[in-house]
C-alpha cells in the first residue's frame, strides 16, 4: 500500500514537472492564428509585429476591422512592422521624420514585450495607445526594456492613421450602416487579440490597463465610452485628452461642424484631386498620393477635431452623455496632464502665414472658435492686455482648453459609476539642448513613464533617472491594483465637490482645486454648443 503510494506520488510529481516544462516561456509562442519567433536579451523576450488584424487594403480600405487570419509555420516576430501611412508631422518639435519607405496600409501589429518566465504567472498587462492626433505616430516607438521591470507586460499596437483611420463617406455608411472611428475599430481588436493571447505571454487577460498620451488619451476616453470595447480592459490611464467636447455627428451638421460624411466628401476631392470619386476609384488610389496630396491641404492637419465621429455604433452618442448616464466600462482611471502643455504648438511656428498677427489677435480667435458662448469674463482669466501678456494667454488658454479642463470633466463624470477617479498634474520641467524653456510640455512625462529618453533629446541627469522610476512605480502600481502608489502620501481619489489632485513634481503633494475657475467657465461653455438630435 505505502510502495504504491509513492509510485502514485512520483508519477504525480513528474507529470508535474512536465506541466511547468511546457508552460515555460520562449521566444517561439505558439498563439490561436499560428506561431511566432521573438528576440531574448537577458530576461526580457520582445515579440514586435505580431498582426492581430487582416491587412485593410485593397477592397478592405475603410472597412472596419477584421481578426488576422491563421498563418502556417513559423512567423518572425524579430523586428518591428511597417508603420501605417501619415503625413509629415507640422509641429517640428515632435517630428519623428519617419521614412515614407517604411510606411505600409498593411502596418495593424502589434509588440509584446515580457520578462515572465512561464505561462501561469500572470502578470498586469499595460496596452499602450500612441499619440499623435490620430495622424501621426506609431507603437514602435515605445519600447518596453524598462517599464516590464516593474512586473508588468507592454503591449503597444499600431492603429490606421488619418485619411486611412478616420474617414466617413455616404457609401461606406451605406454599405456598414456607419462610417469612420476606423482607427478606434483597430484599437478594438487589438484588445480582443490580448486578451485572447496574451496568457501565452505570461499576462493576465483579467487584468488589462489602457493607457495612451495625447491622441492615446482620446482613445483611452473613447474605449472606456464605446459599448464595443466593454469587458477587454480593467483599468484605464489618460495623458493629456479626451473626447468630452462637442463630437462632429456622422451624417448631421451642428453649429459647431459639418456632418462627417460631408468632411469625407470634401476630402474625397483632396485625395483624389477630381470631383465627386466615387467609392471604387478611392479605394484604388495608392496610399502615397493620397498622403501627398492631403499634405498639400493646410487645412487637413488642424482638423484634429473633427475625427472622432458619433457614429452610432463604435460611439453611438456623445461621449459626455454616456458618461453621464453611467454607461461607461466601470474601471478605475488615473487621468492628468501636464502644467504647460501648449508651450511646443506656438501657432507662429505651426503655421508660418500666422507670422505677422499679433498674439491679441491670435489669442481673441482661438477663444472666438473654440468656445463661441463663453462669458466675455475670460478675458479677465487670459487677458491679452500686451503682446507678452497675450501670448502667455495663448499659451495658458490652449493648456487649458485642450487638456486641462478636458481631465477634470473626465474626473467629474466618473461620478456616476462606482469605479474611482485620480487626478494628477504633471510639472517636471526637463532641460533640452541646456534650456527649459519650455516647462512641462505636452508629452514631456512620456520619456519618464516608459524610461526611454532618446526622444525630445532631454539632457539626462540623475534626478530625471530617479523621477523617471517614480513615474514608472506609479504607473504599474495602478495597473496592478487600480491604486497609484506615491510613498509619501495616499492618493486621494477626485471628488467634484473637493477636486484633490497630486501635483506630481520634485516634491510630489496633494493640492486641491486646479485652475478651477477656468475650468469651469471652459466646460461651461463647450456645453452651451452642444448639439443633441
Amino acid at each position: 500500500m505505502m510502495l504504491r503510494k509513492i509510485i502514485y506520488l512520483g508519477i504525480f510529481i513528474t507529470l508535474l514537472g512536465c506541466g511547468s516544462g511546457d508552460l515555460n516561456i520562449s521566444t517561439t509562442v505558439e498563439l490561436k492564428n499560428g506561431s511566432i519567433k521573438g528576440v531574448q536579451e537577458g530576461d526580457l523576450k520582445k515579440y514586435l509585429g505580431i498582426p492581430y488584424a487582416e491587412p485593410p487594403v485593397g477592397d478592405l480600405r475603410w472597412a472596419l476591422t477584421k481578426p488576422a487570419k491563421n498563418w502556417k509555420g513559423m512567423r518572425s516576430a524579430e523586428t518591428n512592422s511597417k508603420i501605417c501611412f501619415q503625413p509629415k508631422q507640422i509641429a517640428d518639435f515632435y517630428d519623428r521624420v519617419p521614412d515614407l519607405n517604411n510606411m505600409s496600409e498593411d502596418c495593424l501589429t502589434l509588440n509584446v514585450w515580457t520578462r515572465a518566465k512561464d505561462t501561469h504567472e500572470k502578470l498586469p498587462v499595460m496596452v499602450w495607445f500612441h499619440g499623435g492626433a490620430l495622424v501621426w505616430g506609431s507603437g514602435s516607438e515605445y519600447p518596453g526594456n524598462e517599464l516590464t521591470k516593474h512586473g508588468v507586460i507592454l503591449v503597444t499596437v499600431n492603429y490606421r492613421l488619418g485619411p486611412f483611420g478616420f474617414f466617413s463617406h455616404p457609401e461606406l455608411s451605406m454599405k456598414n450602416g456607419s462610417s469612420g472611428n476606423q482607427g478606434f475599430s483597430d484599437q478594438i481588436q487589438s484588445l480582443k487579440w490580448v486578451k485572447e493571447n496574451i496568457q501565452y505571454f505570461g499576462g493576465d487577460p483579467n487584468n488589462v490597463t489602457i493607457f495612451g498620451e495625447s491622441a492615446g488619451s482620446w482613445s483611452v476616453n473613447v474605449l472606456q465610452a464605446s459599448p464595443l470595447a466593454k469587458g477587454l480592459f480593467h483599468k484605464a490611464i489618460g495623458q493629456s485628452g479626451a473626447r468630452l467636447i462637442p463630437l462632429t455627428h456622422l451624417d448631421k451638421s451642428t453649429t459647431y461642424s459639418k456632418s462627417a460624411e460631408e468632411l469625407g466628401l470634401e476630402w474625397s476631392k483632396v485625395m483624389t484631386g477630381t470631383k465627386n470619386p466615387s467609392m471604387e476609384v478611392l479605394k484604388k488610389i495608392p496610399p502615397l498620393t493620397i498622403i501627398r496630396n492631403l499634405e498639400n491641404d493646410p487645412l487637413y492637419a488642424t482638423q484634429f477635431d473633427s475625427l472622432t465621429v458619433i457614429d452610432g455604433n463604435i460611439i453611438p452618442e456623445d461621449i459626455s452623455k454616456i458618461f453621464q448616464k453611467g454607461s461607461q466600462a466601470d474601471v478605475p482611471v488615473l487621468i492628468g496632464s501636464t502644467a504647460d502643455e501648449a508651450t511646443p504648438l506656438d501657432p507662429k511656428m505651426l503655421s508660418p502665414q500666422l507670422e505677422y498677427m499679433s498674439y491679441k489677435r491670435l489669442t481673441h480667435l482661438a477663444i472666438a472658435d473654440i468656445l463661441p458662448e463663453v462669458d466675455s469674463s475670460i478675458y479677465e482669466l487670459y487677458p491679452v492686455d500686451t503682446e507678452q501678456i497675450a501670448k502667455k494667454s495663448w499659451v495658458d488658454f490652449t493648456t487649458d482648453v485642450m487638456f486641462t479642463a478636458q481631465m477634470q470633466k473626465w474626473g467629474d463624470l466618473m461620478s456616476s459609476v462606482d469605479s474611482p477617479a485620480y487626478l494628477y498634474l504633471w510639472n517636471w520641467h526637463p532641460s533640452i539642448n541646456g534650456s527649459k524653456e519650455y516647462r512641462a510640455f505636452h508629452a514631456a512625462e512620456v520619456p519618464y513613464i516608459f524610461g526611454n529618453f532618446d526622444v525630445f533629446n532631454i539632457d539626462l541627469s540623475e534626478r530625471d533617472r530617479k523621477f523617471s522610476q517614480v513615474m514608472m512605480e506609479i504607473w504599474t502600481s495602478f495597473a496592478k491594483n487600480g491604486i497609484p502608489s506615491i510613498a509619501t502620501t495616499e492618493w486621494p481619489e477626485f471628488e467634484s465637490n473637493y477636486q484633490k489632485y497630486v501635483l506630481l513634481d520634485e516634491n510630489i503633494e496633494v493640492k486641491q482645486g486646479l485652475r478651477a475657475e477656468k475650468v469651469t467657465l471652459i466646460n461651461e461653455a463647450y456645453d452651451r454648443v452642444r448639439d443633441d438630435f
